[in-house]
């Protein structure tokens, strides 16, 4: 009787389990990939955050110059029988300064503070004396020095801090006082945004406040302004560049 031969049997062919912790080498390679590809991206995440911060460093004095400059944000045009009036807010806050150290109680009753707020005063008008004697081609060269330029802004905070019509007119209004204290929000927010992310914010709303709380005794914003404000605002962007996070590279598996 003829035997039957033995079928041969297949043998299973063995099916990867998608939960078994084992992978092949192209997977390793895509997951090494994948996590070297992370690590670049976050060094160049990094160059442009530095990048960034320095950037707005920069942009930050630009607003600082425009207000220690003395430049006037608003102006009411000339007309008949009437001198064109500037507003320039470094003026404006140092007379409101000076006048609420006169008249505040807290202020009479701490000496120190019309002290102090006098030396700053004559401190930020110190850098426009010393421009403006550099740029007079007959002043002598010893007149052309910072010492020089700061006894002449002491003679000049006496003027300032007098007032003309209209500085007298702004600070006399009642409270709140809206261009005065965005006269205030600007001076502080220049001095501040080279050392402090973020005061840009003080700058903007500032000029904004400046703006909106003159325009009802007929002044009209300048170029000055503008270029401000654009400029604290593009500080602000370059701000949040430069504080964004780093992506989390994936954990390579075993």
């Amino acid at each position: 009787m003829p035997t039957q031969k033995k079928s041969k049997e297949k043998k299973p062919k063995k099916v990867k389990d998608e939960d078994s912790d084992d992978y092949s080498d192209d997977d390793d390679k895509e997951e090494v990939e994948e996590t070297e590809g992370v690590h670049a991206r976050n060094k160049r995440l990094k160059g442009r955050k530095a990048f960034a911060g320095l950037a707005r460093q920069v942009l930050s004095l630009v607003p600082l110059a425009m207000v220690l400059a003395q430049q006037p944000f608003m102006e009411k045009p000339r007309q008949p029988g009437v001198n064109r009036v500037k507003l320039i807010p470094l003026q404006l806050a140092i007379t409101g300064a000076v006048h609420w150290s006169t008249t505040s109680p807290t202020a009479l009753r701490n000496p120190q503070l019309a002290t102090y707020l006098n030396g700053t005063a004559q401190v930020l008008l110190t850098p426009h004396e010393y421009f403006k004697t550099r740029s007079r081609k007959t002043a002598t060269d010893r007149e052309k020095t910072w010492a020089k330029a700061y006894d002449k802004a002491f003679k000049q905070l006496g003027r300032v801090a007098e007032g003309d019509a209209t500085l007298r007119s702004l600070v006399a209004m009642p409270m709140p006082n809206v261009p005065l204290l965005g006269a205030y929000a600007l001076v502080v927010g220049v001095l501040l945004a080279p050392l402090i992310g973020g005061m840009e914010y003080l700058v903007v709303g500032g000029c904004i406040t400046i703006m909106q709380g003159t325009r009802s005794l007929g002044m009209e914003p300048q170029p000055d302004l503008y270029v401000t404000g654009a400029v604290a605002a593009i500080a602000l962007v370059l701000l949040d560049q430069a504080n964004k996070k780093l992506d989390d590279p994936k954990k390579k598996r075993r």
